[in-house]
């Protein structure tokens, strides 16, 4: 079950991740 969450909450990072490039914000900002 902890492998289940973990990958839904990388899906969740990636969805927002995809976002802010939508957005044009540097991934460098976002992700250190």
């Amino acid at each position: 079950r902890s492998f289940d969450s973990q990958v839904n909450e990388i899906h969740a990072r990636v969805a927002v991740l995809n976002r802010f490039t939508e957005f044009g914000l540097p991934l460098t900002q976002v992700m250190p």
